[in-house]
């Protein structure tokens, strides 16, 4: 059996070979979620992003997939970096034993940040400017019945 080892906890449990990550968590009362996420999470439905860990030693951990790679890189606004060793805890499987540090840092990526900002004030312009269109249209057709 696999021997997850919490860096944080100091702590070291056993767990079944593909057991997933987050459920062995809750399951040894080690959580994954800081602040207000422990209330707000997706409860391990792989979009929201809260449950991200550091996998120190990344030999016994599955492989991440684009589902994953796409919410670590952060939400529709905040772009976050993303290394390579950053998992979410509710996608990753144990597969081998490794070394887990819970609630690391994470980094804002600005100058995606700000694009993902500028092309959102664009896309909400124009997403406005279609809606007043629409309804003043609609109000137009109704006056000609």
């Amino acid at each position: 059996m696999p021997v997850v080892t919490f860096y944080h906890q100091h702590r070291s449990h056993e767990v079944d070979s593909g057991a997933n990550l987050r459920e062995a968590m809750l399951r040894f009362g080690i959580t994954p979620y800081k602040g207000a996420a422990m209330l707000t999470n997706c409860r391990g439905n792989n979009f929201c992003g809260t449950c991200v860990v550091e996998v120190v030693d990344g030999a016994g951990a599955s492989a991440r997939g684009q589902e994953e790679e796409a919410t670590l890189i952060g939400s529709l606004a905040v772009a976050k970096v993303m290394e390579k060793n950053m998992r979410l805890s509710c996608q990753t499987s144990v597969v081998g034993d490794m070394t887990v540090k819970t609630h690391p840092p994470r980094v804002v990526d600005w100058p995606k940040t700000r694009e993902r900002v500028g092309l959102l004030g664009i896309v909400s312009f124009f997403t406005v400017v279609l809606l007043g269109m629409t309804v003043y249209m609609v109000l137009d057709m109704v006056k000609l019945f």
